[in-house]
């Protein structure tokens, strides 16, 4: 990065410092040190940086978060997965080796609320750098501690990845069909996840702590569990009939009609007819009002059998096959019956509810100075204001502001600080 650029950045990160102790947004004047890496713990301290906190993303100087090599092609500069995961953030690199980078960390968690790591059980230990240390350096510290399998039990010591948590957490094998087995999900769901329920349990943890003096606690949160508990009926269905829950594709083992049907036009609706009034309107749209006496599909307890699934999916589809998605959907709206369009990335794009409902938001790379469009915070409140400020950032970009404005860094420690990433 030329010095042109780098002045340029470093005022660009000024201002955002500054913005983010104003401005009425529910995390404003609180920092989180995101040390993580990857997916699940990055999501959440972007989650906290979505609501006003001032993220400060920490990552080694030789080796950077993984991510940043995630969906890259030469199609673009731009990282395209850690220009989302690394929005709000502002990164900085530290030796966490050296000794002049521990005292860099140590001073940064004097003056933090919130530290969120996802290291292997025992490495902030071998680092002089563990739990309880921490928390003596600041008693009102937040700790997020992301892994596979949580702090306790026999597979603590584990690795953990997102793939294996959907793996571990029941969902892969629900996921799937009798013909395909087992299905992985096409994204970090198990990461997004827990990213999601981290950034709830610091936020919770907040209302209890006071930077340096009190309420400081260790958040212990494994990558399979918010998976998991998102299949507590399953769960709960299998304690009490015994039957283990199969994989059923893209339906609903709990009630039918509920799939994906593929139109005259080679789109696709996803439907699902959960009701049995909504079922009856089903019916009677695809001209077939004498299927709701059918005792095969009379009641939802009769049409999720499998045979009365099968029969009632080729119906469907049979009929779907003669209307062009915008026909289906016409139809099917008009009588408050629950289906929609699939949607590609492509189709996102164009989508005039996404566009004027306000869920894509564009920002400006102040690297590259290319506009770049991503989702924007899934939420709206009314009197505060959540949102994504800017992209993920290059590597090391906020070292310069860190270090001098907020620490009061000299220049023989910030030149010790760079002699430490170096390795020398």
């Amino acid at each position: 990065m030329d010095q042109n650029m780098r002045s340029q950045l470093n005022e660009f990160i000024t201002r955002q410092r500054q913005s983010s102790q104003h401005g009425g947004q529910p995390l404003a004047g609180k920092r989180v040190l995101d040390l993580s890496t990857v997916v699940a713990a990055p999501y959440a301290a972007a989650l906290l940086g979505d609501a006003g906190a001032e993220v400060i993303k920490i990552e080694n100087p030789q080796a950077p978060d993984a991510l940043r090599s995630w969906g890259t092609s030469d199609k673009t500069t731009i990282e395209p997965y850690y220009a989302y995961i690394g929005r709000n953030k502002l990164p900085v690199t530290l030796n966490l080796k050296s000794e002049a980078g521990k005292q860099a960390f140590e001073d940064l968690v004097r003056n933090a609320d919130v530290v969120i790591e996802n290291m292997r059980l025992g490495v902030m230990d071998r680092l002089g750098l563990s739990h309880e240390h921490l928390l003596a350096i600041n008693p009102g510290l937040i700790i997020g501690k992301v892994s596979g399998y949580g702090m306790t039990g026999p597979q603590a010591q584990q690795p953990g990845f997102g793939t294996l948590a959907e793996a571990y957490s029941g969902f892969s094998y629900l996921n799937g069909s009798h013909e395909s087995g087992p299905t992985s999900p096409p994204t970090a769901l198990a990461d997004l996840t827990t990213g999601i329920h981290l950034a709830y349990a610091v936020s919770l943890a907040l209302h209890q702590s006071v930077r340096g003096l009190s309420g400081g606690q260790v958040i212990d949160i494994s990558l399979y569990e918010p998976l998991f508990g998102y299949l507590g009926g399953e769960f709960i269905s299998y304690q009490l009939t015994g039957e283990v829950p199969q994989p059923i594709g893209n339906e609903l083992r709990a009630a039918a009609p509920r799939n994906n049907y593929q139109t005259a036009d080679g789109q696709w609706v996803a439907l699902s007819c959960s009701s049995q009034k909504t079922w009856e309107h089903l019916a009677k749209v695809m001209g077939m009002p004498g299927l709701i006496e059918d005792p095969r599909f009379k009641t939802n307890g009769d049409r999720i059998k499998p045979a009365s699934r099968k029969a009632l999916n080729d119906i469907i589809q049979n009929w779907m096959f003669n209307q062009t998605c915008e026909e289906a959907l016409e139809l099917f709206h008009a009588k408050g019956i629950t289906a929609g369009p699939i949607m590609s990335m492509e189709s996102i794009a164009k989508d005039k509810h996404y566009e004027e409902r306000g869920s894509i938001v564009a920002v400006e790379d102040p690297t590259t100075g290319v506009t770049l469009k991503m989702p924007d915070v899934p939420f709206r409140m009314n009197n505060q204001a959540n949102r994504v400020r800017f992209p993920g950032l290059p590597h090391g970009a906020a070292n310069d502001v860190i270090y001098k404005d907020l620490l009061g860094y000299d220049e023989q420690q910030i030149r010790n600080l760079k002699a430490a990433n170096d390795g020398n």
